[in-house]
């Protein structure tokens, strides 16, 4: 744990601000680090180190360079900051292909999608400009006091812009989620940790949009030129393309996908730093850690505060004495009181979740057919009837009665559930045959991976309250959780017998999905955990197992799937 840690006192909007700023801040300042150091480079002079030096100075500090970089970095903070919502607000899980297509089409991701092309562009613009070269302009001057087009350029140019269009269909929106780091170092250490492999994650995947774009320049290529000669009236080049260019093509490109990523790794860096959260409430209305857990609207609060939680257990002695101590006044202890609710709570909408995952299936399933009920008169002929009635003038009375009735007419009851099947087949052929059902028809994997998203609140929670749990048998001197620890204990066993169940599901097999998938994994991860958990308790509390007030099925459940296999 970080030891330089404080406790935050301030509200969800004042903590998510803060992280947003210094990841948006650290994105837009590493843009003019990267050309700083991309200048320095590209006016490399062994022999003359003053004039290198003095040459990079003079660029850098430049009033027209600074009209080329401004520009650029206004850009760049808008599309930090745009995307900056799909790291904090709480995403929308699509079940459908109808709605995945709806989702990906939305305002929100257009505007991204823009904002990628136009980084993409600008970002080999500004490098073009400030660097010099032959590819400095798109235009130069030919045939004497005529302007040609500059082909290099607008092809380095145009691949930027299809560099941007591609990393973001391809990559962007495939891969919105933080990944919290398993051991939390500081911030150099993490940068450092991951330069290299970032560097050579992009030279390596942004070979392929290189020659795609190539292909795609070799086929239009020459149409696209023609259209932007005649738009600005501008001459044909006169001498042909370098073979130097595609290189040119390919650093770029790496250079966008290793400031995209960057972006990307500063908001996981600032996102998922540790946060500890009061556990009493003050006057100035601070968020706390128990209503933190079950905050759903802000799920990067959520997993910070489960991660709180599971760090708290582990390494607070001091912090977890205000749950093992006595509110005043009233001698209540208010603060367990409220972290067990938050917890329980959480377990309980996810273990429904699980059951209503599982369950989903069985609404496939051929519907029950009520065949009408017809009775054998023989069968109870020698039983008096008491609905009959004796008397002649009581039936026509009866019938008398009857004649004002309206006559209704019905179907037999075997007709109408004849007639539901077949109009049922009908529907189920037209959904096949008009796309109906591949459009509107729920994805198989699409509730799973809803409910597996949350693996890691699970994972936090149960552990941290497990561990609170197991030391609470030295640390609680007045026997506040003991009351707890039968519902607790019943609350994992519940969600570890849901968890059991997902491995009946085909979807989640090793043979479907292999290792690398990211349902499959987390069922792992989840599963290991909250077995883990139940077994830290079972054997702390092993002495006093039996004496703790459970169900029959509970404690059949943990003899059985626990302690016998521990």
């Amino acid at each position: 744990m970080n030891p330089n840690l404080t406790q935050q006192t301030c509200t969800y909007k004042d903590l998510l601000l803060r992280k947003l700023s210094y990841a948006v801040t650290s994105s837009v300042c590493s843009q003019l680090v990267i050309l700083q150091i991309y200048v320095f480079l590209w006016n490399f002079n062994v022999f003359h180190p003053k004039n290198w030096l003095l040459s990079t100075i003079h660029i850098l500090t430049s009033f027209s360079t600074w009209i080329f970089i401004l520009p650029f970095l206004i850009i760049v903070f808008a599309q930090s900051v745009i995307c900056a919502k799909d790291y904090v607000v709480k995403s929308s899980y699509c079940s459908t292909r109808f709605q995945k297509f709806v989702a990906t089409f939305s305002v929100h991701n257009l505007i991204l999608l823009a904002l990628h092309i136009l980084v993409g562009g600008t970002i080999i613009w500004l490098f073009l400009s400030v660097s010099g070269g032959q590819y400095q302009k798109l235009t130069k001057i030919c045939h004497g006091q005529a302007y040609c087009l500059n082909n290099g350029s607008l092809f380095l140019i145009l691949s930027g812009l299809w560099t941007g269009c591609y990393f973001f269909i391809k990559v962007y929106i495939a891969e919105r989620n933080l990944t919290f780091p398993v051991i939390y170092q500081r911030k150099f250490l993490q940068f450092k940790s991951q330069l290299e492999p970032l560097i050579r994650h992009a030279v390596v995947t942004s070979f392929l949009p290189s020659l795609y774009f190539c292909c795609l320049f070799y086929v239009y290529g020459e149409t696209l030129q023609n259209g932007f000669r005649d738009l600005f009236g501008l001459l044909e080049q006169e001498d042909g393309t370098s073979v130097l260019i595609f290189l040119h093509l390919w650093f770029f490109s790496a250079l966008y996908y290793f400031n995209m990523n960057l972006m990307r790794f500063y908001f996981n860096l600032f996102l998922t730093e540790p946060v500890q959260f009061p556990l009493v409430k003050d006057n100035a209305g601070s968020l706390t850690l128990q209503e933190s857990i079950t905050n759903s609207d802000w799920p990067i609060v959520q997993n910070l505060a489960c991660l709180d939680l599971h760090l708290l257990a582990q390494w607070s002695p001091m912090r977890r004495q205000v749950f093992f101590s006595i509110s005043n006044p009233g001698g209540h202890p208010y603060n367990w009181n409220t972290l067990v609710v938050s917890v329980l709570n959480l377990f309980k909408e996810y273990t429904e979740l699980l059951n209503k995952t599982i369950d989903l299936p069985e609404k496939n399933a051929k519907p029950i057919i009520q065949a009408p009920i017809i009775q054998s008169p023989d069968r109870f002929r020698n039983l008096r009837n008491m609905t009959l009635i004796e008397r002649d003038e009581d039936i026509c009375d009866y019938v008398h009665v009857t004649k004002t009735s309206p006559v209704e007419f019905s179907l037999p009851q075997g007709l109408i559930s004849y007639l539901t099947i077949k109009i049922s087949n009908l529907w189920n052929i037209l959904k096949v045959v008009t796309g109906i059902n591949f459009l509107f028809g729920e994805l198989p994997q699409a509730n799973i991976r809803k409910c597996l998203a949350n693996g890691n609140l699970i994972i936090w929670a149960s552990q941290g309250i497990t561990e609170l749990l197991c030391a609470s048998l030295e640390e609680d001197n007045y026997g506040i959780v003991q009351k707890d620890l039968p519902v607790i204990l019943s609350s994992l066993v519940n969600l570890k017998q849901s968890l059991d169940k997902l491995n009946k599901v085909p979807a989640l097999t090793r043979k479907m999905v292999g290792y690398d998938d990211f349902n499959y994994r987390m069922k792992g991860a989840v599963t290991s955990s909250i077995k883990r958990s139940l077994f830290n308790v079972c054997k702390k509390f092993e002495n006093y197992l039996n004496d703790i007030p459970l169900s029959k099925e509970v404690s059949q459940y943990l003899q059985i799937h626990i302690m016998c296999k521990s």
